[in-house]
């Protein structure tokens, strides 16, 4: 009878035992899951805040861009960007001329990873993040200008962006193409 009864505590113990085991397996692989969909989550508000940075940048360049009067490009890291002489009131000056001591001056700097806007001797910086390498690896320029016509030129503004923090982050490829009407290159 002893001995019925211990095999019944021991088998009762062994279950108990399994059970425990198991059931810490579904927890550990539950609180995995659910770290990796928070990693996951953190990824996608990471890319969306990166996508909606270089379209709110990319987008104030086209606005400038496309007042401008003339346009200039070097070393494909570098946009200078002449607006229209304008008199006092604000109201455009006719004929139209460039207005040569406001220059609005776009410039990345890949060291430091920014998309800065300069105006009137006032550096705002425009985005973060920038890459100086194309997802694929490559280099690229990030201004580039083409004449099409008399009068008529196209601003390529290409930006590699991290979407993330860490070294291991994404890289997301931005292209912005700018029809410049009635601009002319110095």
């Amino acid at each position: 009878m002893k001995t019925r009864r211990s095999r019944a505590r021991g088998s009762m113990m062994l279950e108990l035992t399994i059970a425990s085991g198991l059931s810490v397996i579904v927890i550990g692989l539950l609180v995995m899951t659910e770290l990796g969909a928070l990693r996951e989550y953190q990824r996608a508000l990471s890319r969306n805040a990166a996508s909606r940075g270089a379209y709110n940048a990319l987008r104030e360049v086209r606005n400038i861009a496309q007042q401008a009067v003339q346009v200039s490009v070097s070393g494909g890291i570098q946009s200078t960007l002449l607006l229209p002489l304008r008199d006092a009131s604000g109201t455009i000056r006719l004929p139209v001329q460039p207005d040569t001591t406001n220059p609005v001056t776009l410039s990345v700097n890949f060291g430091t990873g920014t998309l800065t806007m300069t105006v009137g001797g006032n550096m705002r910086v425009l985005l973060t993040g920038i890459s100086d390498r194309t997802p694929q690896g490559a280099f690229y320029s990030p201004f580039t200008l083409t004449q099409y016509a008399p009068g008529v030129q196209v601003l390529h503004v290409r930006l590699s962006v991290r979407q993330g923090n860490s070294n291991t982050a994404s890289v997301a490829w931005f292209e912005e193409t700018i029809l410049l009407r009635n601009a002319s290159s110095p």
